[in-house]
């Protein structure tokens, strides 16, 4: 385990891989360099103000702190990218491992924050937050030793106990500016919530609420998320004002004690003056840390919550298990609240009809079956094998699955099909589209199934979007077809068809319906009781 000294001030940081926080490390030493070569660099010219001396020296450590500057960006901007590449890399995976059961609406938004703001404001870290974490409190620091070397250490004293009377000012600000902030951070999560769900319902808000009382919702979420940014702004104000006025003090007053004092020349008090301004300067810097620190915070604790969401264990590569046939056996089934001790054995090629009022859990014992989730007692094998002994792609190449709601994302009829066999050629991904009856849907445009289905299917119907998505289910002829609510937008005649054309495959079908059962000439029956 790699640890990083900047966890201390950004406690998130412990959430990143080894390699991010090795690369962190170093980029945070390559700042406390350029801090301590850019002191050196004033120092020089101080002294040689101080002194009278030649400038061969000061340009020498100035080229020094700008060369090495530089290099320490540059390589803080290298290694912010591919930070960023292995958080989206690290997210992909732990998206790809989470259980579909924990992609609720508010863990979807917290997906969007996190993949459209919170790893492009990540890969600032090297090049720009560890300046302002390492560079701007050091650089103070290290002058310290250049102002005692030249005005003496009860001079330094002084400059120090102005330069800490200013940093008190700074944290003061700083945790008025936090407070404030804080609430930002809850809104951005609303915000993004509220704007999916009224981009995913857009056509129900404006049939069923009309155009101006649909938009009340998300309205009503940004005055609140406006609201709170007028309070980060107005806190920034008040933080930034105080930062001024503690930027000002050391140098008015050690200015003031040196005149008094009297004891030292005017080319000295040039290069006192001249030091504690340079040393004041970050103290601007940091007037703002307080709400970056509070971003990179956020967003680094939303990565560790999706890092961390629970995951669908799956055997090593050697430890799975390969299933003898397609016969489903589910022994003591319990998934509080919804499901107890329910135990059923599907045979290999029947159609299992599954019926029961809405609530009762039918769709969750079908998710069961895709192993999007694990029960909490019981379980579930196929072939004789459990499916938590399977590895994934075994259960994906055995189970076919269609939910109540048609999935279909942005590109062409063939794109949607395809994703159920990526190396299915034209032929066959138009032949499954015919047998699905998009036919017509096909021959009306010239691009026929490289069509167009629109964001997310907008240009297709509701029944259409369904047929997209059982051809895409039957081009993987995977031997188990689940069919929840799969024809429900549907008309009559086409269901029966589609009905008629699915029960002549040799698959075994599992079907769930509200509608005419018997079109799907059910061989086995499963009823669910209402949930009390």
């Amino acid at each position: 385990m790699i640890f990083s000294p900047l966890s201390a001030v950004v406690p998130g940081l412990s959430a990143l891989s080894e390699q991010a926080l090795k690369r962190l490390n170093a980029i945070g030493a390559g700042w406390v360099v350029v801090s301590f070569c850019e002191a050196v660099a004033y120092v020089t010219l101080a002294l040689a103000i101080a002194n009278q001396a030649s400038g061969g020296w000061v340009l020498t450590n100035a080229l020094l702190a700008v060369c090495v500057t530089v290099i320490v960006t540059r390589a803080g901007f290298i290694s912010g990218a591919r930070l960023a590449g292995d958080l989206y890399t690290s997210l992909g995976n732990a998206l790809a491992d989470t259980k579909l059961s924990w992609f609720t609406e508010a863990f979807r938004a917290k997906v969007s924050v996190l993949a459209g703001q919170g790893v492009p404001g990540l890969m600032s870290i090297p090049a720009h937050q560890l300046q302002l974490i390492l560079h701007a409190p050091l650089l103070p620091l290290f002058l310290m030793g250049g102002i005692g070397l030249i005005g003496g250490w009860s001079v330094a004293v002084v400059a120090g106990l102005l330069l800490g009377g200013a940093l008190t000012l700074l944290v003061f600000a700083q945790r008025k500016l936090k407070f404030v902030d804080g609430e930002r951070q809850q809104h951005e999560l609303e915000v993004a919530q509220a704007t999916r769900e009224f981009i995913d319902h857009l056509e129900l808000l404006k049939t069923a609420a009309g155009p101006k009382r649909s938009m009340e919702r998300i309205e009503s979420t940004w005055r609140a998320h406006e609201r709170a940014l007028a309070k980060t702004n107005a806190g920034a104000l008040v933080a930034t004002f105080i930062t001024s006025v503690a930027a000002m003090i050391p140098v008015i007053g050690l200015t003031g004690f040196l005149i008094l004092d009297g004891s030292i020349g005017s080319a000295q008090l040039l290069a006192l003056v001249l030091l504690i301004s340079r040393a004041s300067a970050p103290l601007e810097e940091l007037a703002l840390l307080g709400a970056h620190i509070n971003d990179l915070q956020a967003g680094l604790d939303r990565y560790k919550q999706i890092a961390d969401a629970p995951a669908v264990s799956e055997p090593s590569a050697d430890e799975a298990r390969t299933p003898q046939g397609s016969r489903i056996e589910v022994v003591s089934l319990n998934y509080p609240p919804i499901l107890h001790d329910l135990s059923v054995e599907i045979p290999e090629g029947c159609h299992l009809l599954v019926q029961g009022p809405s609530g009762s859990g039918k769709t969750t014992f079908l998710e069961l079956l895709a192993r999007f989730d694990d029960p909490a007692q019981g379980a579930i094998r196929m072939g004789g094998v459990a499916l938590q002994g399977m590895s994934y792609k075994q259960i994906v190449d055995r189970i076919a699955y269609v939910g109540q709601e048609p999935i279909v994302f942005t590109g062409s009829i063939a794109d949607n099909i395809r994703l159920g066999k990526p190396l299915a050629t034209d032929a066959e991904v138009e032949k499954v589209a015919r047998q699905v009856l998009l036919g017509t849907l096909i021959d009306s445009s010239e691009l026929g199934i490289e069509r167009a289905v629109g964001h997310n299917g907008a240009l297709l119907s509701g029944g259409e979007r369904q047929r997209v998505a059982l051809a895409r289910a039957l081009i993987k002829n995977a031997p188990v077809l689940i069919l929840d609510e799969a024809t429900s937008a549907l008309d009559e005649k086409t269901e029966q068809e589609i009905a008629l054309m699915v029960g002549a495959l040799p698959q075994t079908l599992i079907v769930v319906t509200h509608r005419e059962s018997s079109i799907w000439l059910p061989s086995n029956r499963l009823s669910f009781e209402a949930v009390q």
